[in-house]
């Protein structure tokens, strides 16, 4: 081979090199990474976690505290959590020599991809969260910074204030992240009228119109005004600022769910809104599940202190009702005494 041809490999070779070091965002780097934390989360608009499994979170800022995820309202406290972490996350210890391939081998199979972003199309920094180290005080993770590259070494990470694992707060378990608001009304001037049907005895349903301040009143299920109970209406009023499901309905069968939804619900909670909207919430009386026993070890007939309701018109939720009983009560105990 003449010395020209050795030249022209060498130079096409070198080029080859060249492009390849300007176009590679995300290779592999010699050295470390270790800044993990972001020092400024209110910056941060989006995070997107990816598991092995294929299954994904997009979780994005839509306002002041507020969130969703994979498109729907998300549960800004979880959001809160991941935001604390990014910003108190801190290395803990460097993962021994020895150890590194075992540690990084584990991590290619089981590691949770969390890309966080601040305001662009590329995240700002990338976490591969892994797994929990033997003491259960530390978390594996690895450090990719987009344009400048991936760490070759995984650290073990804590979070001061903190003791335990991390790789929990990143999931993708969507049931987990969505918000679990049935009634949100911290400002009760936004509500105009407040209508409580019960399917069972029409008699002891009532409705609640609102003007602002102490401008309550109250009418009958034939919408005859009749003198109020001002502390118990009240009452019931402020417990509309805040109320929540406890799960999703998952445990019955696709066959019981339609089942429930096609009978007539026992109460049906309506709140027009000062925009216009009305917000309605059927509730039902929930069976208990299989061999559900009751303080005296008894078999129960219905769940005493739970029930169904519907949210959006897709969303089967289950509510205690301890605390939903407190706004489907019957108007007697809401009249003048």
């Amino acid at each position: 081979m003449n010395r020209r041809l050795l030249l022209a490999i060498f130079l096409l070779l070198a080029g080859v090199a060249f492009w390849l070091y300007r176009s590679n965002t995300g290779s592999t780097l010699s050295g470390p990474l270790t800044d993990f934390a972001v020092a400024d989360t209110s910056a941060v608009d989006r995070i997107f976690i990816a598991e092995m499994n294929g299954h994904t979170a997009d979780l994005k800022r839509t306002g002041p505290g507020t969130w969703t995820v994979n498109g729907m309202p998300a549960n800004p406290k979880n959001v809160q959590l991941l935001l604390k972490t990014f910003l108190r996350v801190e290395v803990r210890t460097p993962v021994p020599k020895a150890a590194e391939a075992n540690v990084l081998k584990v991590m290619s199979s089981t590691a949770k991809k969390v890309e966080i972003y601040m305001g662009d199309d590329v995240p700002a920094k990338v976490w591969y969260v892994g797994h929990a180290t033997q003491d259960h005080y530390g978390t594996f993770m690895l450090l990719e910074i987009p344009g400048k590259g991936k760490s070759s070494v995984p650290f073990v990470m804590a979070m001061s204030g903190f003791s335990g694992f991390l790789t929990t707060r990143f999931h993708t378990g969507i049931d987990d992240w969505r918000s679990t608001d049935v009634l949100n009304y911290p400002d009760l001037t936004a509500i105009r009228r407040v209508t409580m049907t019960n399917t069972t005895r029409p008699a002891d349903g009532w409705t609640v119109t609102y003007d602002g301040g102490n401008a309550l009143s109250l009418l009958t299920n034939d919408k005859v005004a009749v003198a109020m109970d001002s502390s118990a209406v009240k009452d019931l009023m402020r417990t509309l600022r805040d109320q929540h499901f406890e799960y999703f309905e998952r445990k019955i069968t696709k066959a019981e769910r339609d089942s429930v939804l096609a009978s007539t619900p026992s109460h049906i909670l309506e709140i027009a809104k000062a925009d216009g909207a009305v917000q309605r919430v059927p509730f039902w009386k929930k069976k208990p599940y299989k061999e559900e026993r009751n303080m005296e070890g008894q078999l129960l007939v219905e769940d005493t202190d739970r029930q169904w309701a519907l949210l959006d018109d897709t969303c089967m939720v289950v509510v205690q009702r301890m605390h939903f009983d407190r706004i489907t009560l019957p108007i007697q105990l809401l009249v003048a005494r």
